[in-house]
Formats: structure tokens, C-alpha cells, sequence
């Protein structure tokens, strides 16, 4: 079970991983600072009797609220730990390390420092739950081992530092996605274990208020160049919201000088108010859903932790941008766990509960605390195995998560505007019929995949015309070299491509006249793409309009364009999931592995000629989304000497 979920895990934090290469979000910055304005309006101030309080509070509702969980639950956590008896912490040797250095492999390193984690994570929870002594020898053997770690940070993150990609500079600590969160499990470890570790060592416990100050705290209040703080003036992305959440925690939990608490907590609500900042008023997640549990999902824990440690008077409660961060969720959500998955995002993904539920808390959201039971309904209710401030904070509603009714939220239609994703779906309430999903934007969005105007269609709740999403990460995926990679181009994408020319990378590549409108159960999507290609295209306008009639079931895509002149082929790309056949003039059918029709595809075959080509998969992360391989239907336009035409395509479910 651990040595999987080490993979996973290891996998999880590989996949949300940015190394920073300026593809972060765009949006214009809004100067709203919310959070800065809210703590100078509350006037409160951290002090130390009411800190001790707070904190030995928050402890004994913890450990109430473990000791009050299902027995079944409490069974698989310590089950999970046993495995961790055995472990032999492996070594992190400079050869690996380099690796990232040498040929941009990530993995190896990776997977054995979040084994490590894995396995500490499992026998602290075990030992909280149990009390059981014989977890604490193993639980000191990997604790001693992490803070022995030249880093609690990665390679890819490690080349932040002065020195660039290289072993760790002992003079230089940077704060990234993996030492903030390996900070926020070890304080959380103190807190909850202090007394069990003083027993073993007095040592142990200054060697861990030591690390935290020397590599996070310390170098938190010394040092404003780190990207992701944003007082450089580069635009930020989810490693803003990710690392604050985490430091305020470690600051709260380990943070003696209330001065320097106070310092510390002002200027994470700062830096946080850059990430707000620049968020657009729908509250849309340009990276997508995958990556909402470590943007908008982390915010309602900073905002969350504020809120409790001020004792009410730090709030956000009628912020409507914040509340939208929150329900921007559901509103991206297809079926089950399918969500829709443009630029690097996952098809599939279980957004993480809490967050939803805290936002629901917060915001008096009852929609959104019933779909935080429906995310936990889809993990079987269980908690978070191997991350200890998650599993610490989903403990402290598992009641509410397991009792509440879940509702999966399946909503008629959404309009994100400002980042310009429109949903919309034949059946409120149901998976029944089609799914549709269409983005506009521009091509210099966070984790961007040069897909301007590119749309999903789902039937029943299954996946038909897809984005294939993004491999394994790599040195290549952030790199000057990004766009060499096939999922990284609007060729492989439901986009045309224009006299041979794909789109190209950039935030002057765009869509323009973006319109969403609904009426009489039909929606209507429309956007002119032109901008989103180079000049080589010679496009002056490439119109499309989606036309979904949810009652009938029926999305009709049309293309409108006018080029400049012909230099080369013109195809319209539509990339599947399911096996295509034609067996009928005019008619294309998809189907599922299970050999059923999903999709029938209506097209004019005198305007154009059909082919269909096999995308041989051979990513792992890639072959375990969609099987081995991907189909590419193309339409190309038969006139070669037709610059101003239309053409259109039915989508019907059988």
C-alpha cells in the first residue's frame, strides 16, 4: 500500500510541479488587497497567552475528533503505518541529485525523498491515532533523516538558487512547493507529538524549531526576490497560495517572538494579495481543476487558519471574488471524477474535500459543503494517508464530510467570462446526453497549450472528444523547447490548423468577439480565433460557434473564416478517446473500448475529405488516462483555391 501510494504521491507532486519559466497567469493586476486591508482594519496582533490558547484548543479538538472516527478507519491508517516498520530510509546520494543537472530526470530523486515523507507521514498519523509506543522509534528514524537532508527542497526547484541547477548551495536555502510543505509536516509533527519526542531527546525538538527557522522562517522574513512572492512584479501562480498556506501554518505552530510572528503573517498576507490580485472576477483557475487544490484550495486554508487564529475578527466571509474561487470548482465539473481539463490539467481528479467544505463554511455555501461530501464519497471517505496536515484537517469535519448528502453540483451551463471557459450539458442534475466544454482566452495562460478555441464533448459522463492533457514532466515541459512537445500544440487539439500553420505561443495569440449567451435551453458560444495564429497562417477571420441545443442533445460546431491567401493545407483537428468509423457518407460514429457508439459526428463530406490517424501512446501518465493510443480525426478542405468559406459539424448523441 505505501510503496503505492509513494509512486502516487511521488507522481502528485511531479505533476504540480512549475518550474518557473514566466508561463504564470496573465491576468492585468487588480491592487484589491483584500487580506493586507483586512488585518490593518482588525487591528489584531498575535500575543502569546492567547496563541497558547489557541493552540492547545485546536490540539485537544484534534485529537477528539481522531479518537471519535469510524473504527474501520482508524484500522486502514494504522494498517498503512505497519508497512512503515520495515522501511529502510534510503539515501539521497549527490548522483541522484544531479540528475535533473545532467539529462533532466526528475524522477528518481524524487520518488525516494517522497517515500520518505510517505512513510513519516503514515507513522505519525499511526502513533496519533494509537498511542502505541512501537511506532516511535521508526517515526524518529525518518524524522532524524529529514531534517539531516541538505534540502527539503527538489532539483527542478533547487535550481532557483543563485548557483542554478546544481547540488544545494549551504549558503543559500530556497522556499518552494517541497520545503514548505515538508516545513508545514514537521511543525505539525511537533505540535502534535512534542511530549512523545521529548522523551526520546530534549535534542529533538530544538534540532526541529532550529531547521524551520534556519530553512523557512528565517530566510521567509529575510528575503523578497523569490518569484512566487510576487514583490518582484512577476506574475504568480498556484506556488503563491501553496507556500503562504504553508508557512503561515509553520509560523503559527513554531513561532515564539510575537513580533516576528506578526511580521511574518503581514508579509504573507502581502504576498498572497498578489495572487488575489491579479485572480479575475469569476474566480476561474486558469491552470484548471487539477491544479485548483493547490491554488484557490490552498487559499481557504491561509484564509481559514486567519480566520481562527484571530478568533473571528480576520474575515472575508462577503467576498465575492473569494467566493467565486470557491465555486469555481464545481462549475468545471463533467462527471464522477472527470473535470474539464484544459492546458496541463488532468482529465481526471478528486479536488480535495476540505477545501471545498472550507469554502462552504466560510461563504454559507450549502452547494458547495454537499459537494465536498460528494469529492469525499469518491475517495470512500477515507483520509489522507500520508500528508499529515491534510489528514489533521479533514479528521476535524469527517463527520460532516461522511453525513452530509453528496451532491456532484452536475450544473445546467457556466460562463467563466474572464477567463473565458463556457460548460454546458444536456440534463441539469445528470450525466445523461452530452457535455460540452469550450475555451477561449489566450496563449500565454498558466501551463499554456496553444489551444485557443478548443472545446470537449463527454457522453453519458464518459470522455469522447478530448484534450489529451500533458505528460510526465520533464526539463523540456518548462523549457524554451516547451511547444516541441506534441500535447503542447493546437495541431493536437480541437483546433484547425491554417495553411498548414499551428498556433503560436505568446498573449497576443488570442481569441476576440467572445460572446456566451443562453436562451430557450440552447447555448451559444461564439469567438473569432484568427489572432491565435502567426501571420504565416493568413487568416483575417476564422469564426466559431458553438450551438448546443440541450434538449435535443445536439452541439452543431460552425467555422467561418475568410484567409488571405492559400499556402497550404486547411484542416479542422478533432482528437478522441474512442475508436472511429464511418459507415455512412457524411457520417462519422466514436466508440468506447466496450465497442458502444458514443458520439455520431455529421459533417458535408463534398466541402471536405475525412482521415483519421492513431496517436501510439507511450507516456505513462499519458497511457494510464487513456489507454494506449489517441485517434485524430481531420477534416481537410478540399478547394485549394477557396479563401472565404464555411463548414459544420453535428454532434449528436445516438
Amino acid at each position: 500500500m505505501l510503496q503505492k501510494n509513494s509512486v502516487v504521491r511521488g507522481f502528485y507532486i511531479l505533476l504540480f510541479m512549475l518550474v518557473f519559466c514566466g508561463k504564470v497567469f496573465t491576468q492585468q493586476t487588480n491592487a484589491r488587497d483584500y487580506l493586507i486591508t483586512a488585518l490593518n482594519a482588525s487591528g489584531w496582533q498575535p500575543n502569546t497567552g492567547a496563541l497558547s490558547a489557541w493552540k492547545a484548543k485546536a490540539k485537544e479538538s484534534y485529537l477528539q475528533k481522531i479518537h471519535a472516527l469510524p473504527d474501520s478507519v482508524k484500522q486502514y491508517l494504522i494498517k498503512n503505518a505497519d508497512e512503515a516498520l520495515s522501511f529502510n530510509w534510503p539515501a539521497l546520494p549527490a548522483s541522484s541529485f544531479l540528475e535533473y543537472r545532467d539529462n533532466g530526470n526528475r524522477i528518481r530523486y524524487e520518488k525516494k525523498q517522497t517515500e520518505r515523507r510517505n512513510y513519516l507521514n503514515a507513522l505519525v498519523i499511526a502513533e496519533i491515532i494509537s498511542g502505541d509506543k512501537k511506532y516511535m522509534p521508526q517515526l524518529l528514524n525518518g524524522l532524524w533523516a529529514t531534517l539531516e537532508e541538505s534540502t527539503w527542497e527538489i532539483p527542478a526547484i533547487v535550481e532557483l538558487q543563485k548557483a542554478g541547477a546544481d547540488l544545494p548551495d549551504p549558503s543559500e536555502q530556497v522556499i518552494g512547493l517541497v520545503s514548505a510543505e515538508t516545513a508545514a509536516m514537521i511543525a505539525n509533527i511537533q505540535f502534535m507529538l512534542a511530549g512523545q519526542l521529548d522523551a526520546y531527546s530534549p535534542i529533538i525538538n530544538k534540532r526541529i524549531a532550529f531547521e524551520l527557522h534556519r530553512r523557512i522562517l528565517d530566510p521567509y522574513k529575510q528575503r523578497d526576490d523569490f518569484w512566487w512572492m510576487g514583490f518582484s512584479g512577476k506574475p504568480v501562480n498556484n506556488w503563491n497560495a501553496w507556500i503562504n498556506a504553508n508557512v503561515l501554518q509553520v509560523a503559527l505552530l513554531s513561532e515564539t517572538n510575537m513580533n516576528d510572528l506578526f511580521r511574518v503573517i503581514h508579509k504573507i498576507f502581502k504576498s498572497a494579495d498578489y495572487f488575489i490580485n491579479q485572480y479575475p472576477a469569476d474566480g476561474g483557475c486558469d491552470e484548471g481543476p487539477t491544479y485548483w487544490s493547490l491554488a484557490g484550495g490552498k487559499l481557504i486554508k491561509l484564509l481559514y487558519l486567519a480566520n481562527s487564529v484571530s478568533g473571528g475578527k480576520l474575515s472575508w466571509a462577503t467576498n465575492n471574488l473569494m467566493h467565486n474561487i470557491g465555486t469555481y470548482i464545481y462549475k468545471t465539473h463533467i462527471a464522477g471524477d472527470y473535470f474539464v481539463n484544459f492546458a496541463d490539467a488532468g482529465s481526471k481528479t478528486i479536488p480535495n474535500a476540505e477545501s471545498v467544505y472550507r469554502f462552504g463554511e466560510m461563504f454559507k455555501d450549502d452547494s458547495l459543503k454537499h459537494f465536498a461530501a460528494y469529492l469525499f464519497s469518491l475517495k470512500k471517505n477515507e483520509l489522507p494517508p500520508n500528508n499529515l496536515p491534510d489528514f489533521l484537517a479533514t479528521a476535524a469535519i469527517f463527520k460532516e464530510l461522511a453525513t452530509l448528502t453528496p451532491d456532484p453540483m452536475l450544473i445546467s451551463s457556466a460562463a467563466l467570462e474572464d477567463i473565458q471557459v463556457f460548460t454546458a450539458r444536456s440534463v441539469a442534475g445528470s450525466t445523461s446526453g452530452l457535455f460540452m466544454a469550450v475555451q477561449g482566452g489566450h496563449n500565454a495562460e498558466s501551463h499554456n497549450h496553444n489551444d485557443v478555441g478548443n472545446f470537449i464533448v463527454y457522453a453519458n459522463g464518459e470522455p469522447v472528444i478530448v484534450d489529451a492533457g500533458v505528460g510526465t514532466y520533464t526539463a523540456q515541459t518548462f523549457s524554451s523547447r516547451r511547444y516541441e512537445i506534441w500535447t503542447m500544440q493546437s495541431q493536437w487539439h480541437n483546433c484547425p490548423l491554417i495553411n498548414g500553420v499551428m498556433q503560436k505561443d505568446g498573449r497576443q495569440y488570442k481569441a476576440s468577439d467572445v460572446s456566451f449567451e443562453r436562451k430557450n435551453n440552447e447555448v451559444n458560444v461564439a469567438m473569432d480565433i484568427a489572432k491565435a495564429y502567426p501571420a504565416e497562417a493568413y487568416v483575417k477571420t476564422w469564426k466559431r460557434r458553438f450551438l448546443f441545443n440541450q434538449q435535443k442533445s445536439k452541439l452543431v460546431l460552425s467555422e467561418n473564416f475568410e484567409l488571405e491567401k492559400i499556402t497550404g493545407e486547411t484542416k479542422i483537428n478533432f482528437l478522441s478517446s474512442c475508436s472511429v468509423k464511418s459507415d455512412v457518407k457524411g457520417e462519422v460514429g466514436f466508440y468506447n473500448n466496450e465497442g458502444r457508439l458514443m458520439l455520431i459526428l455529421k459533417y458535408a463530406p463534398g466541402l471536405m475529405t475525412a482521415g483519421v490517424e492513431e496517436k501510439i501512446l507511450d507516456d505513462e501518465k499519458l497511457t494510464n488516462t487513456w489507454g494506449s493510443k489517441l485517434y485524430r480525426l481531420s477534416f481537410t478542405l478540399n478547394d485549394k483555391a477557396l479563401k472565404k468559406g464555411a463548414c459544420a459539424f453535428e454532434f449528436i448523441s445516438p
